[in-house]
């Protein structure tokens, strides 16, 4: 009998607190409107298609609105769809949104107390941030750097698809070994040939991290942390595997590197500041270096190889197009040589397309997600500290109030009316949030920029791409759509592999 009382006043207890934290809850984020309808413990999840999420929740903002709130099993989330939004949150009040949520993914080996990407903010990510952008100006800001640096790959992407012979071939592997490469020369100062078990091991860890870091159904880790504890969960065993792989190819390539006392490169500039005294205040250590090192070869690999890859898609779907890009290559520059940066100022048209392909394609949809460092709001509606912002550049980049026409690839939309490049100031520039904006700005954005211009001016100044013949050989093989509302989600959004033909221009 006593311990019936006993459990029967233990459960009313329970309960009472399960209803004081549900109405403290609800009081937190009553301001903000909620996605509707709402299970028990799901949330919203069982509407939420993890692959689709970017797509669902642009959807939503039609429903409820460009800022409101879903629930993901116990966590709510803010979304922000809008330029306004996003413009209020990441600019306006930059400081209040600069932080990183806490997730499982992110904190295991304590990733996120040394990356530049997922650690929240802090003196010391303020500190390694300028330290690692003073790293990339070598390459971002300074030309003849980065045009050395990618002028060996590019010649290796031409020659490996000149050697096809106008053969059909699938186009991901020979660009991303090439913008693989470029990145192990500018994080490590090496490369390595293609066939070798290194490079091999490089690509299966980028896949790996692709697979269990993207805001697909792999971001069940940090909601669920406890199916991975227990092994319950498919993506945890993969994202014990990418770590330990990138443990051993770090391990291998740090002992090469301290061997080479001449070499400059990013990852032994962030080596160097371990033993500076300003650097052990911020407990800046080999294990900072080695985050920084992965945070680079995996963002600037993947993002340009899938823009590349997406970029050669939209050409053959739009031959006028390709042909445009060509002329203004071939009017300025000739075929004699490989189009440099300094070329970049008389190729206003070129600059437009790749404008255009980063809005149209939105290949990081979602961004990385933000937190909120205190109380604040967005466009006046009230946001509780320590809240999780997701960052809908899907939905701001599509918005037909401000892309008429969204779906369509309009590289016009940035040009003037006699073809200049609309000026930065342009607010459909501004319009254009790739990169993100405010504190928390990739800071690879002028080295992506850069890279992705070099190889797209490459690509087509050296082949005119086409459709591959089906089977029969009679008529043109069935291509992928170029419409990015039907591509795969994982680190980035990346279309189904095709196979095409390449006609060398000369």
């Amino acid at each position: 009998m006593i311990l019936e009382v006993t459990l029967s006043g233990l459960v009313i207890i329970l309960l009472c607190l399960y209803l004081l934290v549900w109405r403290w809850e609800q009081k937190r984020f009553a301001h903000i409107p909620k996605a509707i309808p709402r299970l028990p413990f799901f949330g919203n999840m069982r509407e939420l298609d993890l692959n689709q999420c970017h797509v669902i929740m642009t959807e939503w903002a039609q429903r409820f609105g460009p800022v409101y709130r879903i629930k993901a099993f116990d966590e709510e989330i803010l979304v922000l769809n809008s330029f306004d939004s996003v413009h209020d949150a990441l600019v306006v009040k930059g400081s209040a949104f600069a932080g990183r949520p806490p997730m499982y993914r992110t904190a295991t080996h304590q990733r996120d107390k040394h990356s530049i990407v997922w650690q929240t903010y802090s003196d010391k990510l303020t500190f390694l941030r300028k330290e690692v952008l003073k790293s990339l100006k070598m390459y971002g800001d300074g030309m003849d750097n980065l045009e050395h640096k990618c002028a060996p790959q590019i010649k290796v992407m031409v020659d490996t698809i000149t050697k096809h012979n106008g053969q059909q071939f699938d186009p991901w592997d020979v660009i991303y070994d090439a913008i693989s490469n470029v990145m192990l020369g500018l994080t490590l100062d090496t490369t390595f040939d293609h066939s070798t078990q290194k490079f091999k091991m490089i690509k299966d860890i980028n896949y790996l991290f692709n697979d269990t870091f993207g805001a697909g159904s792999a971001r069940e880790l940090d909601f669920l942390p406890w199916l991975s504890r227990l092994g319950l969960h498919k993506y945890s065993k993969k994202l014990q595997r990418a770590l330990t792989m990138r443990d051993t190819f770090w391990n291998e390539e740090l002992k090469l590197l301290k061997a080479r006392d001449d070499t400059d490169c990013i990852v032994q500039r962030l080596l160097k500041l371990t033993t500076d005294n300003q650097s052990q205040v911020h407990d800046v250590t080999e294990l900072t270096a080695k985050e920084v090192f992965t945070n680079l070869i995996l963002a600037g690999t993947d993002t340009t190889a899938t823009a590349l890859t997406c970029l050669l898609l939209i050409l053959i779907h739009e031959p006028d197009i390709q042909e445009k890009m060509w002329s203004e290559i071939h009017q300025h520059v000739g075929v004699n040589r490989l189009v440099t940066l300094a070329d970049r100022v008389h190729m206003p048209y070129i600059q437009a397309v790749l404008l255009e392909l980063l809005r149209y394609t939105s290949h990081v949809p979602l961004a990385v997600p933000h937190y909120t460092m205190c109380d604040t709001s967005v466009l006046d509606i009230p946001v509780p500290k320590n809240m999780t912002v997701y960052i809908n550049l899907w939905a701001l980049h599509h918005d037909p109030e401000h892309w008429p026409e969204p779906w369509t690839f309009k590289p016009e939309r940035f040009l003037t009316n006699d073809g200049q490049l609309l000026p930065v100031t342009d607010p459909v520039r501004r319009r254009l949030m790739t990169f993100g904006a405010g504190r928390r700005v990739c800071l690879g954005e002028a080295l992506a920029k850069n890279r992705l211009f070099l190889f797209a001016t490459a690509l087509v100044q050296s082949f005119e791409f086409q459709r591959a013949p089906d089977e029969t050989n009679t008529k043109p093989q069935q291509l992928p759509k170029m419409d990015p509302r039907t591509y795969e989600m994982g680190l980035v959004l990346h279309p189904q592999h095709y196979q095409l033909i390449a006609l060398a221009r000369y």
